[in-house]
C-alpha cells in the first residue's frame, strides 16, 4: 500500500453576494428608532410652548419667588402614574375630571409638564390663601 495518497477535495465557488451596510436588518431597525425616539420628543418641544397661557406667562415673568399655582388639564382623568409626576413637580391641591391643581410649580417643571403628550394645556391657578 502506497502511503503518499493524494486526495483532492473539489469544493465548489459559490458565489457570494456582499451585502451594502444599508440592508442590514439591525441596523435599519437601530436606524427607524433612533428617528422615532427623535419625533417622539420633538413633538414635545415643538407644541409645548403653545400649552402654557398668555396669564400662566405673565405670572411667571411677575414672580419673585418664581413659584405659580397652575392647572393642569389633560387628555384623560389622571391616574398614580402621572399623580406622581405631579407631586414631584408641586403641591397636588385636587383634581376634577381632566383637570389638576398644582400650587406652587416652578417655571421649569411647568415647561416639563407642557412637553408632556398628555397634558392639553397649563393655565394659571387659583391664588392661595393667605394662612389665618
Amino acid at each position: 500500500m502506497e502511503a503518499n495518497v493524494e486526495m483532492s477535495v473539489h469544493v465548489p465557488e459559490t458565489e457570494f453576494k456582499r451585502r451594502r451596510w444599508y440592508h442590514r436588518r439591525d441596523l435599519r431597525f437601530v436606524v427607524l428608532s433612533a428617528i422615532l425616539i427623535a419625533v417622539f420628543f420633538s413633538y414635545g418641544y415643538i407644541t409645548g410652548p403653545a400649552k402654557i397661557t398668555d396669564r400662566l406667562n405673565a405670572a411667571i415673568a411677575a414672580s419673585e419667588s418664581g413659584l405659580v399655582n397652575i392647572e393642569v388639564t389633560a387628555r384623560f382623568p389622571p391616574e398614580a402614574f402621572h399623580m406622581g409626576i405631579y407631586q414631584k413637580v408641586g403641591s397636588v391641591r385636587g383634581s376634577t375630571g381632566s383637570v389638576t391643581r398644582l400650587n406652587k410649580v416652578n417655571a421649569s417643571a411647568i415647561t416639563m409638564l407642557s412637553r408632556k403628550y398628555w397634558v392639553v394645556s397649563i393655565d394659571l391657578g387659583a391664588a392661595t390663601p393667605p394662612r389665618r
